[in-house]
């Protein structure tokens, strides 16, 4: 996915939209091209507008402006954790509203598409009667990234903490979702157990990504806080499974190819951009390494020897990969990540997006909007 296992997605969405539909963020004075600070303000309030123009009246969150728009999971993660970034009461209605969502969408282990489902995954659906082909990317990095959310909402405030502690059952079903994705114990997986402590997508897509697994290790931290706030129970050591798993991903680097493999048993190539290239940046993105770690800057230098161009608008792939902003933004590398921003705020300035934009992509900029404005404090 934008960060675990496909990228191929349906239908673009509109590079430009009227002011009837998504006014530009009114902000006052439009700030000066050396104004950083005014520029993440502007740029930031511009995504999330954008990001709540994208729900739906149920709570979904739809990946475009298309009318009849996919709504995967996974990439509305990435623009709700956006709208934590701002906890207003607007944003965390959104918030709110996007995970009464999720609950009510949970599976349980048979469904009308199989009688063998994991109890807590979530299948995309089609707006706008939200319709669905009983299918996902995945399961484990689903359930890793809303474990996330959970959290994040809950630190916001104990009122929210509280709002949470009614839907414990919830929120353990996916967390047990994602642990039993994960090879190890009792698990009975696809092909035969390894106990490698590495996730597999789904089950019948069993492939062990380095992207998922990263998600995972986020998922797993998450989980732990939950766990010792009474928000879920598991039943499961989680601190050992997180030990394991952290081990795990270490396994998949590639002393010869001095780089990740992209899933256990498959090599990445730097001349290819998804997967090989981008798999390098997650897990120092997602905190299973340090950006203090030698290997961490040695990675994401050879990322930017390779994709040299990105930071000032250049797409690598057909989406715009703002993934990349937020792990230079994890690297504190200012320098570019200002450089996108500005570019991005170009053409918001104008009412517009680039194309293939997706509310992971508003998110992710977000998140990097964040994430580097932290790193300056």
């Amino acid at each position: 996915m934008l960060a675990v296992s496909v990228l191929i997605l349906s239908a673009s969405c509109s590079c430009d939209r009227d002011s009837d539909t998504l006014p530009p963020p009114s902000t006052g004075t439009r700030p000066g091209s050396n104004d950083m600070s005014q520029i993440y303000d502007y740029v930031q309030s511009y995504q999330l507008a954008y990001i709540r123009s994208l729900q739906l009246p149920s709570g979904a969150i739809k990946d475009n402006e298309s009318e009849n728009s996919k709504i995967t999971p996974y990439f509305a993660h990435f623009a709700v954790l956006a709208l934590l970034t701002d906890p207003d009461d607007d944003n965390l209605t959104a918030v709110k509203n996007y995970m009464l969502w999720y609950f009510s969408k949970l599976n349980g282990t048979v469904t009308e598409f199989r009688n063998d489902e994991i109890a807590g995954s979530v299948y995309d659906y089609f707006a706008p009667s939200e319709t669905t082909q009983g299918t996902y990317d995945s399961v484990d990095s689903y359930a890793a990234t809303f474990l996330e959310i959970l959290m994040k909402f809950a630190q916001v405030s104990d009122s929210n903490e509280q709002w949470l502690a009614q839907y414990k059952d919830k929120i353990s079903l996916v967390a047990d979702a994602m642990l039993k994705t994960i090879d190890y114990g009792g698990n009975s997986l696809p092909g035969g157990n390894l106990n490698d402590y590495l996730s597999i997508a789904h089950y019948r897509y069993p492939v062990k990504y380095l992207m998922d697994n990263s998600e995972v290790n986020m998922g797993l931290k998450a989980a732990i806080w939950l766990e010792s706030r009474s928000l879920l129970d598991t039943g499961a050591d989680l601190e050992s499974l997180l030990e394991e798993n952290t081990s795990a991903i270490g396994t998949l680097y590639n002393e010869t190819n001095r780089n990740y493999d992209y899933a256990k048993g498959n090599a990445s190539d730097w001349s290819v951009f998804y997967p090989g290239a981008t798999a390098q940046l997650y897990p120092c993105l997602f905190g299973v390494t340090s950006p203090l770690e030698t290997r961490s800057r040695q990675l994401y230098e050879k990322f930017n020897e390779n994709y040299p161009d990105w930071a000032s608008g250049t797409t690598y792939d057909t989406y715009p990969w703002t993934m990349v902003v937020y792990a230079a933004a994890v690297m504190n590398d200012a320098e570019r990540v200002n450089s996108y921003i500005t570019h991005i705020y170009g053409m918001n300035m104008k009412n517009e997006q680039k194309a293939y934009w997706y509310d992971a992509e508003a998110g992710s900029l977000v998140l990097a909007i964040d994430t580097i404005r932290k790193n300056a404090e």
